[in-house]
C-alpha cells in the first residue's frame, strides 16, 4: 500500500484502532539504496530453495578500499494480507575474537506496531525472544536479531519459519518461509566470513 499512516498510541491499556493499512511511502529510494539513485552493485551468488545469495561492495570509507558483503535474503508476504510482507537479510561475520555471528535484519512496512517487534517460530513452535525495531527508514522498519547456534540448529533442522510483525498488540500477521535450502545458504555464506 502507499499510504503512510502515524503509529496510534495505547489510550488507558486499551488496543490503539487499527490503522487503514500497513505499507511504504510512495516515492520514495528503496532501504540501503544510494542517495542518488545509482542501484548497488549486487551480485547473486547462489539460489537454495527461494533463499538468495548475494554479496555487493559497500561504499568505501575515506581512504579506503570498498568492502565485499554477503548476505542471504528471502522475501515473502502474509496469507493474511498480500500487502503485507517482510524482507529479511541473513549475514555472517568474524567478530574481533574469530567468533563467527550471524545476524538477522527484518525489513518490514511502515505502520508496524514498534513495541511487539518481530516474532518467529519453527513448526509452530515458538522461539524465545523477538527481533526488536531498531529504527523506521523512509520505507521501512528494520528490526534486528543476532542468532545463536541453538537457533541456527532449529532453522537447519525445521520445515517452516513464521515471521510474525504486528499493526497492534494481538493482531498479527504471519508470513512463513519454508527451510529448506536455509543450511545449504548458510554454508555458502561461510564461503565468504574470511574474506
Amino acid at each position: 500500500m502507499s499510504a503512510h499512516f502515524a503509529q496510534a498510541q495505547t489510550i488507558q491499556g486499551q488496543s490503539p484502532p487499527a490503522p487503514p493499512g500497513l505499507g511504504p511511502r510512495a516515492g520514495t529510494a528503496a532501504p540501503g539504496a544510494p542517495a542518488d539513485g545509482t542501484p548497488p552493485n549486487v551480485e547473486t551468488v547462489a539460489t537454495h530453495n527461494g533463499w538468495i545469495v548475494q554479496c555487493g561492495d559497500v561504499p568505501a570509507q575515506a581512504g579506503q578500499a570498498p568492502v565485499k558483503t554477503c548476505g542471504m535474503t528471502r522475501s515473502g508476504n502474509s496469507d493474511k494480507d498480500a500487502k503485507i510482507g517482510i524482507s529479511l537479510i541473513v549475514k555472517r561475520f568474524k567478530t574481533q575474537d574469530g567468533k563467527v555471528q550471524t545476524v538477522m535484519d527484518a525489513f518490514a512496512p511502515i505502520g508496524v506496531y514498534l513495541p511487539t517487534g518481530v516474532a518467529m517460530e519453527i513448526d509452530g513452535t515458538a522461539l524465545e525472544g523477538r527481533m526488536a525495531f531498531t529504527r523506521c527508514l523512509p520505507r521501512a522498519c528494520d528490526a534486528f536479531g543476532e542468532a545463536s547456534d541453538v537457533t541456527l540448529k532449529k532453522f537447519n533442522k525445521g520445515k517452516q519459519i513464521t515471521f510474525y510483525i504486528y499493526d497492534r498488540p494481538g493482531n498479527g500477521y504471519p508470513i512463513k518461509f519454508p527451510l529448506s535450502g536455509f543450511a545449504e545458504g548458510l554454508a555458502d555464506l561461510d564461503k565468504f566470513v574470511a574474506k
